[in-house]
């Protein structure tokens, strides 16, 4: 298997595994949030959708055409998942209003992952031969943004089957 069939695989599945643990938000959880400034379901579901679209932006304007020319990527593909707990903060970007309805949500989840999918299996570039800065992580190649775009969306899983298992009671 390809590089770009992997990472593309690797969408395809934290697509799968996120919008399962959105669908299974009842209604009283899908707005519910552990706190006044905290996200609930509906929360991380639009700004996963939010942040694909803007993912595929950045891929089809920014690292397509943008050649690495040798340089070298600032993080290792394997650290890619584990960007998420370096303690940064997260820019400020896609942030959601969670107004979004659970149907909505899915839909736009199932369209931007969809959109993601598309542009891979369509791009004929040597994706490790383009790349762009990301605004917390440096520079990514291609892969490694379709790489973050999946290790973004478990990410948010895990957000989402927190908001979801009810706390436990100590005996």
């Amino acid at each position: 298997m390809s590089e770009k069939s992997a990472a593309a695989e690797a969408i395809r599945g934290a697509a799968l595994r996120l919008r399962a643990d959105c669908a299974r938000a009842s209604a009283a959880q899908w707005n519910a949030r552990p706190a006044p400034d905290a996200w609930s379901v509906a929360h991380v579901a639009e700004h996963v959708a939010i942040s694909n679209r803007g993912i595929l932006a950045a891929l089809s304007k920014r690292v397509a055409l943008t050649p690495l020319a040798g340089r070298a990527t600032d993080v290792l593909d394997l650290e890619i998942p584990y960007l998420f707990y370096r303690g940064e903060e997260p820019p400020q970007v896609a942030t959601p209003t969670g107004g979004w309805t659970q149907p909505a949500a899915l839909d736009a989840l199932d369209a931007s992952s969809q959109t993601l999918l598309d542009w891979a299996h369509e791009c004929a570039l040597d994706l490790r031969a383009v790349g762009a800065p990301h605004p917390a992580f440096g520079v990514l190649d291609g892969i490694q943004w379709l790489l973050f775009a999946a290790a973004h969306m478990e990410r948010h899983r895990a957000q989402v089957i927190g908001l979801l298992t009810p706390p436990r009671v100590q005996p």
